[in-house]
């Protein structure tokens, strides 16, 4: 088992932070408020990089990704920066090497009520959004100039919206097919992306608050907003997709969605709460293995997220939830696996590793620093003998 430290927390928003979200390099972090703000973190200090306002309202997603030619190498790839809104549009931002800051490049208008939630399968480049009753997907072009192609809306515009609550959105079946989560009708709908389709639905037992899916392992978690959370395996059963496994049973004092979010290989997850914690659970066992101190008992944390840096470095970012808050507070916590732990695999992966641009410019500057630093030496070594001479004359 690895413990996880605090290494920084941070304030910057003035509003309930909603979403959380990291560049897969571990560069960079962006948080979403009900502020209107999105707010690009350095991951390494907690330093505030960027303020972007994207005029939409409380931001309730925000998601990174990568684009460029295809096949093109790791050094040309542009990152791009996602945020959705309650006034129904994304916004996307490119990151503008030259400056160092993120410039706004794109805007949609998707629909005209909020939107609820944001899932995106970067290897397909297909985005889903979905709303009060209604679910659209798009395929991202980011070959020159960025652009959003409509695929589907579902149930067509023509049509009467779906009688629920879209509350949480994964991508399944390596990005093929994609589950949608409804808050009160309880329900969980798998659709095929090509041709769309529906695959399957599956009412289950408690209202849904969030849900989080790991595709390796084929596990779906679900927070119940009663007692805790529910894990379930999908199974090729026609008649029931879902298998109830186990309950995590979480002492309730206020109904609030807490989000969840898996580790890497799918054997621990991470949840907020309503009293200043984020826990970290055993999924074999039911038990928890790590309690972390957000905030005080008084202020809710529902937004958690995690993420893995080259097998060896775990990250989980915690949000606060509350509005009572002057200033919400940010904090992210981190540990390190030995190398010694690693599989064979993960340590090829690793040695292989191609530098993403933003290493790539780190790498360039320490260069022209070493390279500086060798001619100052150079020149003082070479112009000493000469000053010697002068004075033994």
């Amino acid at each position: 088992m690895v413990e996880y430290g605090l290494q920084w927390s941070s304030t910057g928003h003035k509003g309930p932070i909603n979403c959380i979200s990291f560049t897969e390099d571990g560069s960079y972090l962006a948080s979403g408020s009900d502020d209107g703000h999105v707010l690009v973190w350095a991951m390494q200090d907690g330093s505030l990089l960027q303020r972007l306002k994207p005029k939409q309202g409380p931001v309730v997603a925000v998601k990174w990704f990568t684009g460029g030619p295809p096949h093109s190498e790791p050094s040309t790839k542009v990152c791009y920066l996602l945020s959705a809104g309650a006034n129904g549009t994304v916004v996307i931002w490119c990151f503008n090497m030259t400056l160092a800051l993120f410039e706004w490049v794109h805007m949609e208008t998707v629909f005209d009520s909020a939107i609820e939630c944001v899932t995106l399968d970067e290897t397909h480049s297909v985005l889903a959004v979905a709303t009060l009753g209604r679910i659209a997907t798009y395929q991202l072009s980011k070959s020159n100039r960025l652009a959003m192609h409509l695929l589907q809306v579902h149930p067509p515009l023509s049509q009467s919206r779906l009688p629920s609550l879209p509350i949480s959105a994964h991508f399944s079946d390596r990005g093929h097919t994609l589950m949608v989560a409804f808050l009160d009708s309880r329900e969980i709908v798998a659709w095929d992306i090509t041709p769309w389709k529906q695959l399957w639905h599956q009412k289950i037992r408690t209202r849904i608050g969030s849900m989080a899916y790991h595709d390796g392992t084929k596990m779906l978690l679900v927070w119940n907003l009663i007692d805790g959370f529910d894990a379930y395996q999908l199974v090729d059963e026609p008649n029931n997709r879902l298998l109830h496994i186990r309950h995590f049973r979480v002492k309730i004092r206020r109904n609030r969605i807490c989000q969840l979010q898996f580790d890497l290989d799918g054997k621990t997850v991470i949840t907020g709460s309503d009293n200043g914690r984020v826990v970290v659970w055993d999924i074999s066992t039911g038990k928890q293995l790590q309690v972390l101190h957000h905030s005080e008992e008084l202020y809710g944390v529902q937004v958690v997220n995690y993420h893995a840096l080259q097998f060896t470095k775990h990250y989980i970012a915690s949000g606060s939830s509350d509005a009572g808050e002057e200033q919400s507070l940010l904090r992210l916590w981190s540990t390190e696996v030995p190398s010694t732990q690693l599989n064979r695999t993960e340590q090829e992966s690793l040695t292989n590793n191609v530098p993403t641009p933003i290493a790539c410019r780190h790498i360039a500057i320490l260069l022209l620093m070493v390279s500086f630093f060798m001619g100052f030496i150079s020149f003082q070594v070479y112009s000493r003998p000469t000053a010697y001479f002068r004075d033994g004359l």
